[in-house]
């Protein structure tokens, strides 16, 4: 039976105002090279890929009609074409290998407008004790000015703040939406031991009901070289050295 696939590949961009935006350094460089790869050797096993990804992301060079572009800016827009694609196909396996943001911006504001309202705050308080941690948290959780992000800011503001809020994890809610899917999450740090890298992804495994993880070194990635260890609920099933060798590893695993 043809196997159904998404591919999440490179950032998500969450914006700031009407041109600002937070993202990442991702490219999508590694989910383009799974696809192609599944593509080369398993054409006649697929069904169709869905390859999720923002615009400026690597795709598939290998014209096909059994590939189908989705494209997504922000992690809610990733979310929801998630949701439509499990709601209308089904998926036997998604490869997660999209660079989702931690964080998008809660809102904007200027630091004399944030002062202000401190001050104003603290001015209006009759007694010293009203002035708690929690009165100075709340108005920087909802300040009640703040700048206007369906419009450019100015660039000549000299004192720019932007309060960062968590993105959802979409990791965790893959198995919600379709809970039949083999998951493939990936799990990126830098500069820790492979024991370190080892139980941060088993965990992230566990906590997520992934079938496999995909775990990389920051600082073991670059001049062709990509190394990354794969591990199920068993231990390490493989280690491998560039972006070619882990499509490689995931299709002998899935396919």
């Amino acid at each position: 039976m043809k196997k159904n696939i998404i591919i999440t590949s490179g950032p998500t961009n969450e914006r700031i105002d009407a041109v600002m935006k937070i993202t990442n350094m991702s490219t999508g460089a590694l989910g383009n090279v799974v696809a192609e790869t599944f593509l080369e050797d398993k054409y006649d096993e697929i069904g169709t890929i869905y390859y999720v990804s923002t615009k400026m992301s690597y795709k598939p060079r290998i014209a096909s009609e059994k590939v189908q572009f989705v494209t997504v800016e922000s992690t809610q827009d990733l979310i929801d074409a998630l949701q439509k694609i499990f709601a209308t196909t089904k998926i036997d396996i998604i490869i997660h290998s999209a660079a989702v943001g931690d964080y998008a911006g809660k809102y904007t504001i200027r630091a004399e407008e944030l002062v202000d309202e401190i001050w104003d705050t603290i001015q209006k308080a009759e007694h010293k004790d009203e002035i708690t941690k929690d009165v100075l948290m709340s108005i920087f959780e909802n300040p009640f000015t703040v700048c206007n992000d369906n419009t450019k800011i100015s660039s000549y503001e000299p004192h720019l703040m932007t309060m960062m809020k968590l993105t959802p994890k979409v990791i965790s809610q893959i198995k919600e939406m379709a809970p039949d899917v083999t998951l493939v999450g990936f799990k990126l740090l830098e500069g820790v031991s492979k024991e370190e890298l080892f139980g941060v992804a088993d965990r992230l495994r566990a906590k997520n009901h992934a079938d496999y993880i995909v775990a990389n070194d920051l600082a073991k990635i670059g001049g062709g070289k990509h190394w990354a260890m794969i591990l199920n609920e068993n231990g390490i099933v493989t280690e491998c050295n560039t972006k070619k060798e882990i499509a490689k590893a995931l299709e002998n695993i899935l396919f």
